[in-house]
């Protein structure tokens, strides 16, 4: 995941070897692609999404400023999304190439999920990834050839498989958590695995794993001595101003509150 700010020139993206989405926050009315020295686009807007499949060389140019996020992901991991679940043959399935079109739930995700979190800070890296996922799922069964249908899932994991999540997590609350690391933990593809993981907690991952951080906060607030700043850290914090604003998010209170009250 990149945030990207441009106000002019003229990019060309030779052949990746890997997927693009892009996203327009901000601006993109002085953006055009280029397919021949004839023939161009329209102009790009708030809101919009491109998608650049790998191997696809485009070619920009950029007359204003504007503001976007990229969502890179290699042409490897995305095969084996469509194999692991969807039970499909990759080499048959073809990534659109998209310039400019509206898609609610990617906005709602960039705009409402992606942009206010704390990209740097290890509690919020579990949430980027969990709309990662969501967003080349949602890629899967809308943007290319073929028709994806998700299974339905059967059950959530079994008892000594949550203990084992579980207790990695209470190991890990200092460190990035992303769900592959969980789904790892268990043998499963990080998509199966966040399903029945919801199915048994009735909760998402990432939603998991911020409660266990806050409840940390509450401990080390209530039993220690240490400084805000090192509890931050202990409980997988950017900083204690990013740990204040998602415990007063989560309990109603700043860490300063509750340790007076403790």
């Amino acid at each position: 995941m990149a945030s990207w700010e441009n106000a002019g020139g003229y990019a060309v993206y030779e052949k990746p070897n890997h997927h693009t989405l892009s996203f327009y926050l901000r601006g993109g009315k002085g953006t055009r692609r280029h397919y021949s020295p004839y023939r161009t686009t329209d102009h790009g807007y708030p809101g919009a999404i491109c998608l650049m499949p790998a191997g696809i060389t485009s070619e920009w140019s950029i007359e204003s400023k504007f503001h976007f996020i990229h969502l890179y992901f290699k042409e490897d991991y995305f095969n084996k999304i469509i194999e692991e679940n969807y039970d499909m043959d990759s080499r048959l399935v073809e990534l659109k190439d998209l310039t400019y079109d509206t898609d609610p739930l990617i906005q709602n995700l960039c705009r409402d999920v992606i942009t206010p979190l704390n990209w740097d800070s290890a509690a919020d890296q579990m949430s980027i990834s969990n709309a990662s996922q969501l967003m080349i799922q949602h890629l899967m069964r809308h943007y290319t050839n073929r028709q994806a249908a998700i299974s339905p899932i059967k059950g959530g994991l079994a008892p000594y498989l949550l203990k084992q999540v579980k207790d990695y997590v209470e190991a890990s609350l200092d460190q990035n958590i992303t769900i592959d690391d969980l789904a790892g933990e268990v043998d499963l593809s990080s998509f199966h695995f966040a399903r029945m993981f919801k199915t048994s907690m009735n909760e998402a991952p990432h939603q998991y794993v911020l409660s266990r951080r806050i409840a940390k906060v509450k401990e080390l607030l209530g039993e220690s001595e240490l400084a805000l700043s090192e509890i931050a850290l202990k409980c997988g914090f950017s900083s204690q101003a990013h740990m204040s604003s998602r415990f007063k998010q989560k309990t109603g209170m700043s860490p300063l509150q509750f340790r007076k009250l403790s």
